[in-house]
């Protein structure tokens, strides 16, 4: 009966479309057996007459308890962990080395994968790393040419070798000019005192080093030339000629032998000062902070800043700078360069006051001397000065007061530090 519905359904594909419909229906109630006839009308049969012609099959009626077992079968199959990148990879390369897969032919192209890692034995300067030791923190204490404390008694790196001769610091052309100096840039000329002028041989044909089993002959023993050639040698050494290149950046002379500059040692900290130097404290004076305790000299030091008169700077001391910088008017009797206060005529003071009140706060009137100049305190800009004192005279003019000279004192101040970009903290401005 299996056989004649397989034959069946191979003969229903060749069918036209209505002729398969008619035999699939066929098929099915031929199917159904007398002992499922009861439970037809319970179980949901899934017709072929809905699927697609190239799927058209016969769909057994199933019980729940294979729909169950067939659905726990999907569960735990889904419940396996997958497969990862490198258990894919692993099982890839095992096929391969058992002879299951095949190289593709494409890979050709890219060359033989082991190729990648063999190493090439027949190159001498190539490294290897059995060789190198093993490394610890004991590396990080080498230093490098460049880094070296003369403090902790380094030796400069950058002194001369002895075995050497070297060229003068300066070269002189015709006219006794250095060569490459400008006044601007100052010197430039690549041949200074460290350039060598015997520099050593090659170690092949260095009378220290060479091997003569090693290299050929220049010529036949007893032969005439071998003298010659020695006497010629020297007489070239003897020239102390400096062997030059021409450098394709600079466009100039540079020589090919020179002992290597390793730089000025490097500023890891500022120098060391006295902090106790200052100009104010004699040194029997001085409190020597290193004999106390850390507790004792923060106490000390925090007693002195309280105490407003340390001992960087006692009492009268400021009073005797600013006294010392204005004796000198008073010796010499002329107050011109200082903005101390002079006799002035209230009457000539009265007949300019509308010029003062036209000048407002930016100046202040410190004397008249010789009864036609005055001098003014100016708090203006200093870039303004000069032109401010030319303004004022004009004024001084227009009240009728004969005016030869005009002053605009300001003391030490030179500069406007808000304005030009100068610092409060460095003077005198």
């Amino acid at each position: 009966q299996v056989a004649s519905e397989m034959q069946t359904m191979t003969n229903a594909r060749s069918m036209k479309p209505y002729q398969c419909r008619a035999s699939a229906l066929a098929l099915v109630l031929l199917s159904i057996r007398s002992d499922h006839a009861e439970s037809f009308g319970r179980h949901c049969i899934q017709s072929p007459l809905h699927t697609p012609q190239n799927h058209m099959r016969r769909t057994p009626i199933t019980s729940s308890s294979t729909t169950s077992t067939a659905l726990s079968a999907a569960k735990k199959k889904s419940a396996e962990p997958k497969e990862t990148e490198m258990e894919i990879r692993d099982r890839i390369l095992a096929e391969i080395d058992s002879g299951m897969r095949q190289y593709p032919s494409w890979i050709s192209e890219y060359g033989e994968p082991q190729d990648e890692f063999l190493l090439d034995d027949d190159d001498d300067g190539a490294i290897d790393a059995s060789t190198l030791g093993q490394w610890d923190e004991k590396d990080l204490q080498d230093k490098f040419d460049y880094e070296w404390n003369p403090d902790e008694g380094d030796q400069d790196p950058n002194n001369l070798d002895p075995a050497y001769e070297y060229a003068a610091p300066f070269q002189l052309d015709e006219e006794g000019i250095e060569v490459g100096y400008n006044p601007i840039f100052g010197r430039s000329n690549p041949i200074d005192g460290r350039a060598i002028l015997n520099p050593p041989d090659s170690y092949v044909i260095d009378k220290k080093t060479r091997d003569d089993r090693l290299v050929p002959k220049e010529f036949p023993d007893g032969d005439i030339e071998i003298k010659a050639n020695e006497d010629v040698i020297a007489l070239r050494k003897s020239l102390k000629i400096i062997e030059t290149h021409t450098d394709p950046f600079l466009k100039m002379e540079v020589p090919n032998h020179m002992a290597k500059w390793h730089g000025y040692p490097e500023q890891l900290s500022f120098p060391k000062q006295d902090y106790m130097n200052n100009r104010f404290t004699k040194p029997e004076d001085r409190t020597d902070f290193d004999k106390l305790g850390p507790a004792r000299a923060r106490q000390l030091a925090v007693q002195l800043a309280r105490a407003r008169n340390n001992e960087w700077l006692p009492e009268g001391t400021s009073e005797a700078y600013h006294a010392s910088k204005t004796a000198i008017y008073k010796e010499k009797g002329v107050l011109t360069g200082s903005t101390l206060p002079g006799k002035a005529d209230p009457e000539v003071v009265a007949k300019i006051q509308p010029a003062l009140d036209v000048l407002g706060d930016v100046v202040e009137l410190l004397s008249i001397e010789a009864d036609t100049v005055f001098r003014f305190k100016y708090h203006g800009l200093i870039k303004n000065k000069r032109g401010m004192s030319a303004w004022a005279g004009v004024l001084i003019r227009n009240c009728d007061v004969d005016c030869t000279g005009v002053v605009f004192e300001t003391g030490f101040r030179k500069r406007d530090p808000a304005y030009d970009g100068g610092s409060h903290w460095y003077g005198p401005y």
